[in-house]
């Protein structure tokens, strides 16, 4: 689905990934979970392109459920990747950063690994960088939810990719719920940048893009954050 003007939006099952359409460059954000890659090349085909079409890959950070695909579509593509330096130690291992209630964390740190990357195969960028998509894509660090965390901006589009840094639930614009998050100040420091930017459409990680916020909405939810 498209949802902004050379964006197209996949819900994969687990969390969204998006596509950006501008030949020659063809970029896709986050891969979803383990398994995904035939919906993302199934969406690549709709569109009219291959698998080797793919030209980069951009990683919001390396929870499982937005990285489980990356291996698998980076081998069959031979697209560059590009994450946070953090990230990309953690990709390098197959290994989500830790953010999650105690238990569960054991958990995935003792048996849950996905496909690895080297990370010499991975660019990396920092807070401040800008990327040749969509007239100038801004890279944004934006730790809270974990702290390998970024989120990407185009000015000239509207499109803020926003990980999970801001997700939608019940059509209401929310930060990462705090049971998941790893450092809740700084997930609000996070938000307040974000929606300070009064991006017109909100490419989150989980729940359904938001593209018909008011000003005033995006404003509700600021003070909300700076009064807290």
């Amino acid at each position: 689905m498209e949802i902004a003007p050379h964006v197209h939006w996949l819900d994969t099952g687990g969390s969204n990934v998006y596509l950006i359409v501008e030949p020659p460059h063809i970029v896709l954000v986050d891969t979803g979970m383990p398994r995904q890659q035939e919906k993302i090349f199934q969406l690549l085909h709709d569109l009219g392109h291959q698998p080797a079409d793919l030209t980069h890959i951009l990683v919001t950070h390396a929870d499982m459920d937005h990285v489980g695909s990356l291996a698998a579509l980076h081998n069959a593509s031979g697209a560059q990747i590009q994450a946070g330096a953090a990230a990309a130690q953690l990709i390098d291992r197959g290994k989500s950063p830790k953010h999650m209630p105690v238990i569960v964390q054991w958990l995935l740190d003792t048996f849950v690994r996905y496909g690895a990357v080297a990370k010499e195969k991975i660019a990396i960028f920092e807070d401040g960088d800008t990327l040749p998509f969509l007239n100038g894509l801004q890279v944004l660090a934006t730790p809270g939810h974990t702290l390998d965390h970024f989120s990407f901006f185009s000015p000239m589009a509207g499109v803020l990719f926003a990980g999970d840094a801001l997700n939608t639930r019940d059509g209401r614009i929310n930060l990462t719920p705090p049971r998941i998050t790893a450092d809740k100040t700084a997930a609000r420091q996070s938000g307040i940048r974000l929606l300070a930017l009064s991006p017109a459409v909100i490419a989150c990680g989980h729940g359904t893009p938001s593209t018909n916020h008011t000003a005033d909405e995006l404003m509700h939810v600021f003070n909300t954050l700076r009064q807290e």
